[in-house]
């Protein structure tokens, strides 16, 4: 059993007790979960990034409209223990949360509740930027 199949073993089981709401799609890449029954979609995947480590990431999908506040500015000065990063595709925003699975320090479960409560905590603190026409 390769690591990354025993990292999935491992999230299958936890998920299955905690937060069975995740539905695995495939990817050529590594094993990667949805997750809709919450008003933002969330996102789990496990990837194949490096030779010997697997690598876990979380994401937080947001719609386009948090593109006109300070999130970018947020993400930066974020403390986090994690690999914090925004992507924008198909209109939307991808906020990440990644960490390679030799720094794992806590069960899955422990990184997903954490990478949650972090981009969380970015999400409270970030203000709407006024648009030209309100200057």
């Amino acid at each position: 059993m390769k690591l990354i199949q025993f990292y999935r073993q491992l999230f299958l089981e936890a998920i299955s007790i905690y937060e069975p709401v995740w539905d695995e799609e495939a990817v050529s890449f590594g094993y990667r979960w949805h997750k809709r029954n919450y008003p933002l979609r969330e996102q789990f995947q496990i990837r194949d990034m490096d030779p010997e480590y697997p690598a876990l990431m979380y994401s937080l999908i947001l719609p386009e409209a948090y593109l006109e506040t300070t999130i970018y500015e947020e993400i930066k000065r974020y403390p986090s223990k994690y690999e914090l990063s925004i992507v924008i595709l198909n209109r939307q925003v991808w906020l990440n949360a990644t960490l390679q699975t030799d720094k794992l320090q806590d069960s899955l479960m422990g990184f997903l509740y954490q990478s949650r409560g972090e981009l969380m905590n970015i999400l409270d603190c970030i203000i709407r930027l006024p648009a030209e026409t309100e200057v």
